[in-house]
């Protein structure tokens, strides 16, 4: 029986996860939960080399991962996995074969939830592309004839959440108001989160005012993170990964 709660995070480049989401998954591999981070690309086509220069476009890759290791580790991501497609290429992937491979990984970590990117709300051509392969994966992980595997049996995940980008915060409001959004108070793991974004420098020496000893006045550096409450197909108010954090309503 699997007694610890599971976190499967899925997206798309190294330093998602630091921007989007650090705050939340710090907080909540604090009580106990197990994360495992499935990133589809290793950011060969970053714009940034680092401010001065760190990498060439050939290096950038094995860099980019070695950031990633280390975000992890200040944000207690336990697992760190890659579905090795090429970085600004997702939306070029079959959907359905992106949503069999991550079923695969659902399927081996059984996770209590799944965060993604919104398919319209992701703000990039690979996050909204790895957005929608993985929540038809999400969709499809209880189905054993979508990807027959003997090793590990179909399973369903309980709950679904977006990530929402500061950015589209008030267009979401808009558009869909204030019901299906959750909003996650980081202000214990903001620094966590600093120290996530400091890991990734070859993406990060350009913004002079993370490198600050203030905690830096930046539109990603909130005390709140917010998601996008996806579809379940089992009622989630119940033994829900996130019933701890706080909801808007």
């Amino acid at each position: 029986m699997q007694s610890q709660q599971r976190l499967l995070v899925v997206l798309a480049h190294p330093d998602d996860e630091s921007f989007l989401c650090g705050g939340t998954i710090a907080k909540i591999s604090e009580q106990g939960v197990h994360i495992t981070l499935l990133c589809a690309t290793k950011g060969e086509m970053g714009r940034r080399m680092g401010n001065p220069i760190l990498a060439t476009r050939e290096s950038l890759p094995g860099l980019r991962v070695k950031e990633l290791n280390s975000a992890c580790d200040e944000l207690g991501i336990n697992d760190l996995r890659f579905l090795h497609v090429r970085d600004k290429t997702i939306e070029f992937e079959s959907i359905d074969l992106l949503a069999e491979r991550i079923v695969k990984v659902i399927r081996e970590v059984r996770p209590d939830a799944l965060v993604t990117f919104h398919e319209k709300y992701g703000g990039h051509p690979d996050h909204c592309a790895i957005g929608r392969a993985a929540e038809l994966a999400f969709l499809k992980c209880g189905d054993p004839g979508f990807y027959p595997d003997p090793v590990f049996p179909a399973i369903k995940v309980h709950s679904l959440y977006f990530v929402l980008w500061h950015a589209f915060h008030e267009k979401w409001l808009k558009e869909n108001g204030l019901s299906s959004i959750t909003r996650v108070n980081i202000a214990g793991t903001l620094q966590k989160k600093i120290r996530a974004l400091r890991s990734h420098r070859s993406q990060t020496l350009a913004v002079p005012e993370l490198w600050g000893n203030q905690i830096p006045s930046l539109p990603f550096l909130k005390k709140s993170e917010y998601f996008i409450k996806g579809n379940s197909p089992n009622d989630m108010e119940d033994n829900d990964l996130f019933q701890t954090i706080e909801r808007m309503r």
